[in-house]
């Protein structure tokens, strides 16, 4: 009872929070106040994330990484504990799909990982961005050996050389059992590579059409567009509809098949299934639980005996149902009496969810654990033992959020400050809005201005900072101003240009 008064106390002070800031920072669309705006940055929509509840004195320090998609305000974005905005990479396409945007280590230090390309039904076709943490583009990975680009399921960098990539491959195949006559018919292959992100070089390729019958499908032919209907590499059968791959220490490979609701262990040496957890020829028996359609599927711990795995259970395709609600799971493989057994289940607060679509589970370093409700635009996070600390959702209730992370990450922005003055006239106040788009390490603003009667700059005001946009209210008339960007230790990080005073509100 509490905890629930708590968390309603939590959702009402949040409320109020974001109705006294959209107040303040600038245009919004207040029809559905789904994204805010910012004077200092006019051409930044930042969506709307409300928080329900949150713990203080258990939830992880870092910052949450989100790239929704089919909303108001698509694109890859970071947050703080509070909900507001570090980062926006929006680039202003209006057409590219950007998903899973995360921290991944490449040439020993942490870059920014995520999948940029043309969304095709359930799958994409891209490249996926790997930027450095001022955020300037450092290489970009993309599939190889001829086959179609790469898809946007996985973006997994291993040791800080090699990226697993998935590649939705359409192939003829024998089709007749399924009426598709005369043959052949045509299937969507589930490939992944590994490839070597310096050169470009595949290192190992596996399809799924290979190894897994499409016998073996819970998605039949024509159950909806997007399934397709096997007749043209354009309408191919998804059968398989691989959606993560991971890899472990003794260069095997896990792979997470939605179609299939099955997870596979595959071999690093020939690409033979070792075995597989769930779906119709499953090699264990489930001993206290079920799922299907699951997502995100990761080696966790390993010996001889016994596999420990994660993922993300959505129970659900909106076809077949094995659980009314959706959930993260940790189970271990018995390798001696070939069962499975769930060890932990991490579900949302109240009455839970039930993500048709899309999710993910991640183990912090402390132990804790991130959720990504995929199909529902929310977050959580949960202590080990399962209790909530952290809950939260973009306000737009279009949007949908393939993964979500939570990472520490530090960055200085290669583009400098931005600063906007507005004064209304000679007579009256002046406005200062500043923000460093990505800036991680910004203490606070040291202002800086001209007045009526000098052009020399002079020190204005010392103003700390307040989230993405910080603002200072002069009761004088100022000219001409900039901005100095300062850290915790007091260094100098980086000024804004010098801007001269508007008489027009930005973004008005």
């Amino acid at each position: 009872m509490v905890l629930v008064e708590v968390a309603m106390s939590l959702r009402l002070m949040r409320k109020l929070e974001i109705l006294c800031v959209l107040a303040f920072i600038g245009p919004i669309d207040r029809a559905n106040a789904t994204w805010t705006s910012f004077q200092s940055r006019p051409d930044i929509r930042a969506p709307v994330f409300e928080i329900s509840l949150r713990n203080d004195a258990f939830i992880s320090p870092g910052y949450f990484f989100l790239a929704p998609y089919s909303g108001d305000t698509p694109g890859p974005y970071i947050y703080d504990n509070n909900a507001n905005l570090v980062w926006s990479g929006v680039n202003g396409s209006t057409t590219d799909l950007f998903q899973d945007l995360h921290v991944c280590s490449y040439n020993d230090s942490d870059h920014l990982c995520f999948f940029q390309g043309a969304r095709i039904d359930g799958y994409a076709r891209g490249r996926h961005a790997i930027l450095d943490s001022s955020y300037k583009s450092t290489t970009s990975v993309q599939s190889g050996e001829g086959l179609e680009m790469s898809d946007m399921h996985e973006a997994a960098v291993l040791d800080g050389k090699t990226m697993l990539i998935t590649i939705y491959q359409p192939r003829t195949t024998d089709l007749e059992a399924y009426n598709i006559t005369p043959g052949p018919g045509w299937v969507v292959d589930g490939v992944f590579q590994e490839i070597d992100i310096h050169s470009g070089n595949v290192i190992f390729e596996w399809s799924s059409l290979d190894h897994v019958s499409v016998a073996d499908s819970y998605t039949p032919l024509r159950m909806n567009p997007a399934v397709g209907d096997g007749l043209s590499n354009n309408t191919a059968w998804d059968y398989f509809h691989i959606n993560s791959v991971d890899k472990n220490q003794d260069g095997d490979y896990l792979v997470s098949s939605r179609h299939t609701s099955c997870i596979y262990k595959i071999s690093g040496k020939d690409g033979s299934v070792v075995w597989r957890l769930g779906g119709t020829q499953s090699s264990f028996h489930l001993t206290n639980y079920n799922f299907s359609s699951q997502h995100d599927a990761r080696f966790r711990s390993g010996n001889d005996t016994t596999t420990v795995l994660s993922f993300f259970d959505n129970g659900s395709d909106n076809y077949r149902n094995t659980s009314m609600t959706s959930s993260g799971n940790i189970v271990s493989i018995d390798h001696t009496t070939n069962t499975s057994t769930m060890i932990k289940k991490y579900q949302a607060p109240g009455a839970g969810l039930r993500a048709w679509s899309q999710g993910n589970l991640q183990i912090l370093p402390n132990k804790n654990v991130i959720i990504g409700w995929g199909s529902n635009p929310s977050i959580s996070e949960h202590l080990e033992d399962g209790t909530p600390v952290f809950f939260a959702s973009l306000a737009d209730p279009a949007a949908m959020n393939y993964r979500a992370f939570k990472f520490n990450w530090t960055a200085k922005p290669d583009e400098p400050p931005t600063l906007q003055i507005f004064s209304s006239s000679p007579n009256s106040a002046t406005t200062f809005w500043m923000s460093w788009n990505g800036a991680t390490e910004v203490h606070y603003w040291n202002i800086y201005a001209t007045t009526s009667t000098s052009d020399q700059f002079m020190p204005l005001a010392k103003a700390d900072n307040l989230g993405f946009q910080t603002t200072y209210v002069s009761p004088s008339w100022h000219p001409k101003g900039f901005a100095e960007a300062i850290g915790k230790d007091g260094t100098s990080l980086a000024n804004s240009s010098i801007v001269i005073t508007s008489s027009v509100v930005p973004g008005k």
